[in-house]
């Protein structure tokens, strides 16, 4: 048996033992999610180790680089809160890494969800899309603003129109969902009745 052959045997094995939960809970599912768990930890670990190996401790040997130090550092008083005495040190690179973090995400979300979303609804009105784009966000921003506290009849009426607007995307975000699992179980039918049964080409 090929190496190849022998991780193809593997692959669909831990495939149907995953399937076997929508029979019921069982044996064959546990003991592979607890080997998907440990690969994927052992994984983490490689990973983070020659991350570490290149990304800062060759630069700061090799190179000279050795304003590396001040991350390593950081990221070994992290360990300091599995000491009781002086687990309060991990608060700093904790507090750092929370502060960079929010200021990455907050700078992108305001450039990719707010910026853009404002610059993709001030469009002409010069075709059937960019109205229907322009009624769903005015009757949006009008249920949240004003729909549940007013009594004008033209107001409920356009937050009317913001809440089916919003329905429709959910329902459009949960469709797409769904497609991507779905997409994940062909793929993985073509891989079982493909390579391992090769029933289907």
């Amino acid at each position: 048996m090929s190496l190849q052959t022998f991780g193809i045997w593997i692959a669909a094995i831990g495939t149907i033992a995953c399937y076997s939960y929508l029979w019921k809970d069982n044996v064959f599912f546990q003991a592979m999610e607890h080997i998907f768990i440990g690969v994927a930890a052992a994984h983490t670990v490689t990973m983070g180790y020659h991350n570490i190996k290149s990304m800062a401790w060759t630069p700061m040997v090799t190179k000279g680089e050795w304003q590396l130090a001040v991350a390593l550092l950081l990221g070994i008083v992290l360990y300091t809160r599995f000491f009781k005495d002086i687990s309060w040190i991990s608060r700093y690179p904790i507090a750092f890494m929370m502060g960079v973090g929010a200021a990455v995400t907050i700078r992108g979300n305001i450039e990719g969800q707010f910026i853009r979303q404002i610059r993709a609804t001030m469009v002409p009105l010069t075709n059937f899309d960019a109205l229907v784009i322009w009624v769903g966000v005015v009757g949006t921003i009008t249920y949240f603003l004003f729909g549940p506290i007013s009594n004008h009849k033209a107001v409920r009426n356009v937050s009317l129109i913001g809440m089916w607007t919003m329905m429709g995307a959910f329902g459009a975000a949960y469709g797409n969902t769904v497609m991507a699992r779905m997409s994940l179980v062909i793929g993985r039918l073509q891989f079982l009745f493909g390579q391992w049964i090769p029933i289907i080409k």
